[in-house]
């Protein structure tokens, strides 16, 4: 009895390690899809819809995430808002609590006074905090950052006011990231950053809170400010961003 109950009791068992690892194999990939409403300020005047996606794969000791971003709307045939943005990132953890990253970046916002804005950096980062609820990381870094600005054309006489150029500089980034899960089904999130270079410095926060509605169903809201010290002509230094959205987690 005990040479026909053995083979059954190991292959069992083989079933549940061999379901256990593809469980993890599972984990090792996630992300998010959001879609909602969205109120513009600065630059563009426009509520309207936007679209996220962000995508991650965590296999210690290496971290990667590609985050991509869309909104764009029309009132009487004539765009009244248009931006895309994306980001790529790599991390490896060489200890517990201290890292290296790259980062690559790229927007295009049209009523930005920009054509696109682009970004290469690389440094080292370290956790601050990584409790239960608590998580807490500051980034240095160096890199380089590419951005064309528009032609600046007299909306009344059509006379060119300016060239639009590229500029091209080197800088050094600067960011930290707070996550705070201060209730089961509540999350916030506090993101402030830095990009110095000498020809120009620009600076964002992003301020969200998540609250889980149902099963991996979320509702954001979140707040972001992007200011630029040098601007095109005719262009405000500060964009705000009010996002209230529907996440899917997967």
């Amino acid at each position: 009895m005990l040479f026909k109950v053995l083979p059954i009791a190991l292959a069992l068992a083989s079933t549940s390690v061999f379901a256990e690892e593809a469980v993890e194999e599972e984990k090792i990939w996630s992300g998010d899809i959001e879609f909602g409403y969205t109120n513009l300020s600065g630059n563009t005047e426009e509520t309207t819809t936007v679209g996220k996606f962000l995508i991650k794969r965590e296999s210690a000791p290496w971290k990667w995430q590609t985050f991509f971003e869309g909104l764009a709307s029309e009132k009487e045939d004539e765009r009244t808002a248009e931006k895309y943005g994306m980001f790529s990132r790599l991390e490896y953890n060489w200890t517990e609590k201290n890292y290296v990253f790259g980062r690559v970046s790229y927007e295009e916002d049209k009523f930005s006074g920009y054509e696109y804005q682009y970004t290469v950096t690389s440094g080292v980062g370290r956790n601050i905090y990584d409790l239960e609820t608590l998580n807490w990381d500051v980034e240095a870094g160096l890199g380089f950052r590419s951005a064309e600005s528009e032609d600046v054309i007299d909306e009344i006489t059509g006379v060119l006011i300016s060239l639009g150029e590229t500029e091209e500089e080197p800088i050094v980034r600067l960011s930290t990231i707070f996550t705070w899960e201060f209730a089961e089904n509540a999350k916030f999130l506090q993101l402030l950053g830095s990009e110095l270079g000498d020809e120009n410095t620009i600076s964002y926060s992003r301020t969200a809170l998540e609250v889980k509605v149902i099963g991996e169903l979320a509702l954001k809201v979140s707040y972001i400010v992007k200011y630029t010290e040098e601007v095109p002509i005719e262009t405000e230094h500060a964009d705000t961003e009010t996002h209230v959205t529907l996440s899917y987690s997967f």
